[in-house]
């Protein structure tokens, strides 16, 4: 059976940049104090220096990063003990001075971009929140993380849907099918923090009340659109019965074409669900013809802005 055999190398360090007069000296004589092997007691004694004065002094010291006693030679130990009875107080080294100077400016722009995404995400989510018929909450799953942290979901208290019919259900993500076998675990409600869930934020801003109107079809919002032009006209040609009309389009029946296309069928779809209606009075066409010109309601104002 074989053995595994654990080799520790010390990694090469940088030529030092000492910032005291004693180094030198400090140096030769911790060399003639590393002469022979190195016992419990005189590990225990670096130990307390370094716990006692601290990692920045012993970089001073070492003149260059200190990365701990167990990945350092023997003689910067007794640099240390030699220091510390010395009560030597060196500053630290330019070049680590000015690298975390550095750092800390990298990390200050790092937290300056973070608090601009999160400012940004905020906004847009207010967007979204102010426009949506529920109150939402933002949730955590605490079942699966990723390498940006747990997704934010978003939920609702009451049953929700959006499209033609895809239903969201109260306490669940938005972004979860009713019927999922293996729902997200999700944790108690955040605050003052926008959700990460792409999808989620999709469907907030799609969704509506069980008892709301269905958003309009393409078809339908093309004649909300026309409707909303003012071409759109009760016509009662000659002794005919009264059609609506698209008078923007010639038709190849009545009138040689001038009352335009019909669209009775169309019309009376948007109307049923509250989004158009007629005027009591007449009025005239492009053309000069005389109908009842048709009109959206605030509802179907809003359901073409929607």
């Amino acid at each position: 059976m074989s053995r595994r055999i654990v080799v520790t190398a010390l990694l090469p360090q940088p030529d030092p940049e000492p910032t005291y007069p004693e180094y030198e000296e400090l140096r030769r004589e911790a060399r003639g104090k590393d002469s022979g092997p190195i016992g419990g007691h005189t590990i225990a004694r670096m130990q307390d220096v370094i716990q006692r004065r601290g990692g920045d002094w012993c970089t001073a010291v070492l003149g260059r990063h200190f990365p701990g006693l167990r990945h350092v030679s023997s003689t910067d130990g007794w640099m240390l003990i030699l220091a510390d009875e010395r009560a030597l107080t060196p500053a630290l080294p330019d070049r680590i001075v000015k690298a975390r100077q550095a750092e800390e400016a990298r990390r200050q722009e790092r937290e300056a971009h973070e608090r601009a995404k999160l400012e940004a995400a905020m906004r847009r989510w207010a967007l979204v929140t102010g426009s949506a018929p529920v109150v939402f909450s933002v949730r955590e799953n605490t079942r699966h993380t990723g390498p940006r942290g747990p997704l934010l979901h978003v939920t609702a208290t009451v049953d929700l849907i959006s499209g033609r019919s895809r239903r969201h259900k109260a306490g669940m993500g938005l972004c979860e099918t009713s019927g999922r076998a293996n729902p997200l675990h999700l944790g108690e409600p955040l605050k003052d923090v926008p959700p990460t869930c792409r999808r989620c934020i999709e469907y907030a801003g799609q969704v509506r009340t069980l008892d709301a109107p269905a958003p309009p079809t393409p078809a339908e919002t093309a004649m909300l659109v026309l409707i909303q032009s003012g071409a759109v006209f009760t016509m009662r040609p000659g002794r005919g019965q009264p059609t609506i009309r698209d008078t923007s389009n010639r038709s190849r029946d009545a009138a040689w074409g001038q009352l335009g296309r019909k669209v009775d069928a169309a019309v009376r779809r948007v109307e049923k669900k509250g989004w158009a209606t007629a005027d009591d009075e007449h009025s005239r066409t492009l053309l000069g013809h005389l109908g009842n010109r048709w009109r959206l309601t605030e509802a179907g104002t809003a359901a073409l802005k929607g």
